[in-house]
């Protein structure tokens, strides 16, 4: 243990710095004199001394616990539907384990937890999208709480292999489908259906999209990762004829939440059923056909990673 000056503009002050089980501890450079750093020192040397000694005795945090405060952050951060994912599958995990303390639940725990809950999908002939969902979702709520209360202790979701799923393609409307389901549409319904169909936005994205974000060839729509993230603007081209509306007023004006008439139309139509996320996948693959570099479909799609974009892509009839 050691203590160290320096030479501030309001005087010379003191700090300390220390190594305890391959941690370092550095204080502020607060203290007056070098035997204030000391005792200041002394006292934390003893603190997390003590800490170190009481850290098996002890439990760390209940399993309820951690999933509360998981579900309390999500909730203020994370959108209604990733809330409820977690909420359902954290009660499982709590179901399996009970209220125990975290650092008594292992990987191999999780492990046959996660085997079983595949077994179980297998026999209702259901793939394993939910087992990696869950395993996702607990991966997060260890490593939340580990980094929270300084833990140490391991996450066990950590080197639990995803487990194996039939890849399905999304299915891509035709041409004749969607001439079909616009015949029912009103001029408003068919305005939506094509900005979608030409720019591959995200619904939400499109009903947002305001007089200002509209240019003479281009419009700027702008994605949100999650509820309090930032908005990350984007370019995209478009040769829609779009109605002039002023500045902060919102073209799509008519809805405020997600647009139930395609649905409706398409099942009147009889089709396979399709959606707005089904056009933006046939918008990036039919930039994929025209010869577009990946990376430029992955910014004009708004994703942060190629192989989401990857996954974006199929071949158009």
């Amino acid at each position: 243990m050691a203590q160290y000056s320096r030479k501030l503009k309001k005087g010379i002050r003191w700090w300390y710095k220390f190594d305890h089980n391959s941690r370092t501890y550095i204080s502020k450079c607060v203290y007056l004199t070098k035997n204030e750093a000391r005792r200041a020192e002394n006292v934390k040397f003893e603190e997390v001394s003590k800490r170190g000694k009481n850290y098996v005795e002890k439990p760390i945090l209940s399993l309820l616990e951690a999933i509360n405060e998981r579900l309390d952050y999500i909730q203020t951060k994370k959108s209604k539907h990733y809330y409820n994912q977690n909420r359902q599958y954290c009660s499982l995990l709590l179901k399996e384990f009970g209220n125990i303390a975290i650092n008594q639940i292992s990987k191999p725990d999780v492990n046959s937890f996660l085997l079983e809950m595949s077994q179980s999908l297998q026999a209702k002939g259901k793939d394993n999208y939910a087992v990696n969902a869950a395993l996702r979702i607990y991966k997060a709520l260890f490593q939340m709480m580990i980094k929270n209360y300084d833990l140490n202790i391991a996450n066990p979701c950590i080197g639990i292999e995803v487990f194996s799923v039939k890849r399905k393609m999304k299915y891509i409307p035709s041409d004749e489908d969607i001439d079909e389901v616009k015949a029912l549409c009103d001029n408003e319904q068919k305005l939506l259906v094509d900005f979608v169909f030409e720019t591959g936005a995200r619904i939400n994205e499109a009903l947002q999209l305001t007089g200002k974000d509209i240019g003479k060839d281009f419009v700027i729509l702008y994605t949100r990762k999650s509820k309090f993230s930032d908005l990350v603007p984007r370019k995209v081209p478009i040769k829609l004829h779009l109605p002039e509306v002023e500045s902060d007023e919102r073209l799509f004006k008519r809805w405020n939440g997600n647009p139930k008439f395609l649905e409706k139309k398409i099942r009147k139509s009889k089709q396979k059923v399709w959606n707005w996320h089904n056009l933006r996948h046939r918008y990036a693959s039919s930039l994929s056909k025209q010869g577009i570099p990946l990376f430029e479909i992955m910014t004009l799609l708004g994703h942060s990673q190629l192989s989401t974009t990857q996954n974006y892509l199929q071949m158009l009839e």
